[in-house]
């Protein structure tokens, strides 16, 4: 029996035996043991059975070691010390325990972090539960593929900060698209600021989820996002300078209309259009070259609509933007489907997180509360 006179004694002669396979079956054993038993253990008995496993493993092949890190990766009683020793070894050991053992402190998981490279990593990011710090550290060291087993982890706690890296990174990893924009938690700002590079079922997905914001959260949203306008914006904006010059007179002139940019899109006149299209649908320069230079021809359809084009407006400019990667009849009428079906209230809802730019353009950023992104996303119907 286990603890018992006999049974201790058995354990001493096996630690006695020089072979491989008497000090496996002792370190069976001894894990047994302490399996059988963890809560009737002092703590400096623990601590002796961390150091004498830790020892018996350490000898063995990584076989072995793997066996006892499965054994105790769910086991919450567990030696800390023993399990940072197993998490800190090979990643064919370390991995069940990083994945499940509910031993580590948030400390640890940072230290392995920055310790080890991306099998680890990839480990810490498939736990159950990984807090903020611990998810801060992953998206500061990570790569893309450890990033998007992060954002698909539900239980990951994930910064806005650190959500803000992510949707940067994903401008050019599409792995990182479909598990950022899905996220229950992702802020409604940043879920439009992935719409230019999301295929369209994403798109699609971006629409539906943030058409029935509440208003006055949305308000709070975009107030969070006013630091992330793109670097570049007066560059941009002094290339357009000299059209605008021509759109202040046409609008002075209340001449500045849907019928006006079509003349323009007809002349081949694209700054003058870009500049035009901007002051009509009241956005800044930089979200209208985007919108014009969409090759889907989706965000055309979402501004065109949010402004009451009419859809004879919206089918000519479609069909004019030599931009637009939009060339067979079949794109044509899809996007007129879109057109059509897409309420106006969810377009200018949409338009309302594209407009974030020109806001924060035009007023410095301050201090923003906190936004509870869940509670905005569990509004949308």
């Amino acid at each position: 029996m286990a603890g018992s006179p006999q049974y201790l004694q058995e354990l001493i002669d096996l630690a006695k035996e020089p072979s491989s396979d008497k000090r496996r079956e002792l370190l069976r054993r001894v894990t047994d043991l302490f399996l059988d038993t963890p809560r009737s253990l002092s703590e400096q008995e623990e601590a002796d059975f961390s150091h004498v496993v830790g020892r018996l493993a350490y000898e063995m092949e990584i076989k072995v070691r793997k066996i006892l890190a499965e054994r105790l990766s769910t086991v919450a009683t567990a030696p800390r010390e023993l399990v940072n020793r197993l998490a800190n070894d090979e990643i064919e050991v370390a991995r069940p325990i990083l994945q499940n053992s509910p031993v580590f402190k948030d400390s640890d998981l940072v230290a392995i972090v920055r310790k080890h490279g991306e099998g680890h990593m990839a480990a810490i990011a498939q736990r159950k539960k990984v807090s903020a710090e611990v998810a801060d550290t992953l998206v500061e060291r990570g790569s893309d593929s450890v990033l998007a087993q992060l954002a698909a982890n539900a239980g990951a706690s994930l910064s806005r900060t650190a959500m803000e890296t992510m949707v940067d990174r994903a401008q050019k990893n599409d792995a990182l698209h479909e598990p950022l924009v899905t996220r229950r938690d992702m802020p409604p700002d940043l879920m439009n600021e992935m719409f230019w590079s999301v295929s369209a079922a994403l798109r699609q997905y971006i629409i539906e989820q943030t058409a029935n914001i509440d208003p006055g959260l949305v308000d709070e949203v975009l107030s969070q996002a006013r630091g992330r306008v793109l670097d570049g914006y007066d560059h941009e904006e002094r290339e357009l300078a000299q059209a605008a010059k021509y759109v202040d007179r046409e609008q002075q002139s209340g001449r500045l209309t849907e019928n006006l940019l079509v003349k323009l899109l007809r002349l081949g006149q694209v700054p003058e259009f870009i500049v035009g299209f901007a002051r009509l649908a009241e956005i800044d320069n930089r979200t209208a070259r985007r919108i014009v230079f969409d090759p889907s021809g989706e965000a055309l359809a979402i501004a065109c609509k949010a402004n009451k084009f009419a859809r004879t407006s919206f089918s000519t400019l479609l069909m004019l933007n030599e931009n637009s990667a939009v060339q067979s009849p079949s794109d044509v009428e899809r996007l007129l489907k879109l057109y059509d079906q897409l309420p106006h209230d969810a377009a200018q809802r949409t338009m309302r997180f594209w407009r974030v730019r020109q806001q924060a353009a035009r007023q410095p950023a301050g201090p923003v509360a906190p936004l509870n992104s869940t509670t905005a996303l569990a509004q949308v119907g």
